[in-house]
């Protein structure tokens, strides 16, 4: 017999709107079901890099798209964060899109380093991080600056070099999700609770690929009429 737990889900879901006027979301909605695209937030490029940056989450700023692992009866505290409106997708469709759990970082949390002589001290999380994360783009930056120096023996690092510094920017970095933990759950700063996937770039889709659209249900009726070939499951917010 399968073990049934209720602290993930099956389904992946996207809410739109959140910084939207309320009575815009639902053609808002309407729109992104239509086009057939979920476009992530727009920087140059898929990911953005700032080593001036003071906030830690501000270093690599990748453009995803965000979704949330919560089972459908524990969603209402995101969507009094967020919206209340928004689409899902099986998670399995997803996964092969690129899809993948942030790494959260504690940001409040305290690391205790040993040095040379053995001896402890301690330091923020955050404060760590961005020491390290910052530390690691300088030191890329003078080691190929010295390779392209250096005769074609040395240069052939070069690509391999790149490589490594894509993996862990477009597949490490990308994905890290800083939050405090010392807010309340309720909290619109505690992001831990989202249980975030995300994936780095632009997500297209089918009308067939959505398993369930969320929207109050005074909208019902007229989604009903937008979109009649529509046979997902469809779970009224309000």
């Amino acid at each position: 017999m399968e073990l049934i737990q209720r602290y993930v889900s099956k389904e992946l879901t996207h809410f739109v709107g959140r910084h939207q006027p309320k009575n815009e979301r639902f053609d808002l909605l309407m729109d992104i079901i239509k086009s057939g695209w979920l476009l992530h937030k727009k920087i140059p490029g898929d990911i953005k890099i700032n080593t001036d940056a003071e906030g830690l989450e501000d270093i690599v700023t990748p453009g995803i798209t965000c979704f949330a692992d919560i089972p459908i009866n524990d969603l209402s505290l995101h969507m009094e964060k967020y919206s209340n409106f928004g689409l899902a997708f099986k998670k399995d469709f997803l996964v092969e899109k690129g899809a993948n759990p942030v790494y959260y970082i504690a940001t409040n949390g305290v690391i205790q380093e040993s040095n040379s002589k053995q001896e402890k001290h301690k330091q923020i999380r955050e404060g760590y991080f961005k020491e390290h994360i910052k530390g690691y783009f300088s030191l890329m930056e003078e080691i190929k600056e010295e390779l392209s120096k250096k005769g074609k023996n040395e240069s052939d690092l070069l690509p391999l070099l790149n490589e490594l510094d894509s993996f862990l920017i477009e597949h490490i970095f990308a994905y890290l999700k800083p939050f405090d933990a010392s807010k309340t759950d309720a909290d619109e700063d505690n992001y831990y609770l989202e249980r975030e996937w995300r994936i780095v770039g632009d997500v297209p889709f089918s009308l067939n690929d959505i398993t369930r659209i969320l929207i109050p249900e005074r909208y019902g009726k007229k989604l009903r009429e937008m979109l009649p070939n529509y046979y997902g499951q469809i779970s009224f917010t309000e």
